[in-house]
């Protein structure tokens, strides 16, 4: 994956998590409490401004009782859907 894709694919990634907290009803601050993150990890990465380590996203999705497996082949999915 080129550098220009991996970060479309952080992009899409981010928006999927976005989606899913808003769909929820979970606050950003309430998501980085459950997930043990800082509260700008979620600001930065729904914003598509930063990409969280692998442990963060895991911490995030497991807060959100989302497989994060599930979220990354939906990205994927978005990314050659773009193509």
């Amino acid at each position: 994956m080129s550098t220009a894709n991996g970060v479309r694919f952080g992009k899409i990634l981010g928006s999927l998590f976005k989606e899913e907290r808003e769909k929820k009803g979970i606050s950003k601050n309430r998501l980085a409490e459950d997930a043990g993150v800082a509260r700008t990890v979620v600001i930065y990465f729904e914003r598509q401004e930063r990409m969280p380590t692998i442990h963060n996203c895991k911490a995030l999705a497991d807060a959100l009782g989302v497989p994060l497996s599930r979220l990354v082949k939906h990205a994927e999915k978005l990314m050659e859907e773009q193509q």
